[in-house]
């Protein structure tokens, strides 16, 4: 049986104030305790909801076992470690608006700043393939750091409250989510004006059909964009390590190259890809 809830015209509903809540409360937590207290509360969040066995578990597994065989346990080993990475990351998200963008630099290094270099150099607009690993967010604003005019390729949150929570703490840095109908007209013509914008290939877009990886070759192709394939990882001592590979040209990304860049980049860090949804075609 489905429940739908209706709210008056203009005043958010129970189903959207609660996630908002329990948003800022964990925002508020995480800016009040120390960095080491914050984590710590995370882990301990990640690990309840790893052992609540949610659905999102069963995909994750069923996710991590497409990298290579693993044992039942160590499957179980590598998805409580991922629910609680993930936790750490919504954590420091939460807190992204108390850093400073000096510090935000010092605790992000980026490895293989010269293609970065490369494709800014070229005033040519930028698709940047990643996958949702690390603490992507901190990421997009590194790279707005670098004078990039950065948006990203989106699911709106359910809910609206929480989307212009996410949405403030982005555009403080200088992010923006893409918006617009069709998605392909707006998110060309944001290339077309030499923006940089970031697709996320390993979660399926409800408005694309077929591969999302030959999506963004074509896309790249129509608008003379770069593409170039991006990924974080979280380092011990709370630093983190924006990845940067070569540019994939098109003939490459029709022939699988956007996704052997981002099968690389699991391989590097498999404990922390929060792939809690299936996989969308093309990445499978």
């Amino acid at each position: 049986m489905t429940v739908w809830i209706h709210a008056a015209p203009g005043r958010p509903s129970v189903a959207t104030m609660l996630p908002a809540l329990a948003y800022s409360l964990a925002g508020t937590l995480a800016r009040a305790l120390p960095e080491a207290w914050s984590h710590r509360t995370a882990r301990l969040c990640g690990r309840l909801a790893h052992w609540l066995r949610l659905p999102a578990r069963r995909t994750l597994e069923a996710n991590l076992v497409r990298l290579g065989p693993l044992t039942p346990s160590q499957i179980d080993s590598r998805s409580r470690e991922t629910f609680e990475q993930f936790a750490v990351s919504v954590a420091d998200f939460l807190r992204l608006d108390t850093l400073t963008p000096e510090e935000l630099a010092q605790r992000v290094e980026i490895r293989g700043g010269e293609h970065l270099e490369a494709a800014r150099a070229s005033g040519r607009g930028c698709v940047l393939m990643s996958v949702h690993s690390g603490n992507w967010e901190w990421g997009a604003a590194r790279l707005a750091l670098q004078g990039v005019p950065m948006r990203l390729l989106a699911r709106p949150h359910p809910s609206p409250l929480v989307e212009r929570l996410f949405n403030r703490r982005r555009e403080a840095w200088g992010v923006r989510a893409l918006r617009g109908a069709p998605l392909w007209l707006a998110t060309t013509r944001a290339l077309r004006r030499g923006e940089w914008v970031a697709v996320m290939g390993d979660r399926a877009v409800p408005e694309l059909r077929g591969s999302l990886c030959l999506w963004a070759g074509a896309l790249a192709r129509r608008s003379g964009a770069l593409l170039l394939p991006v990924a974080m990882t979280r380092e011990p001592g709370g630093r983190h390590v924006l990845w940067c590979d070569a540019p994939v040209s098109d003939t490459t990304a029709r022939e699988g190259g956007i996704r052997a860049a981002l099968l690389k980049h699991l391989g590097r860090s498999p404990g922390q890809w929060y792939a809690f949804e299936p996989l969308p075609e093309g990445l499978a």
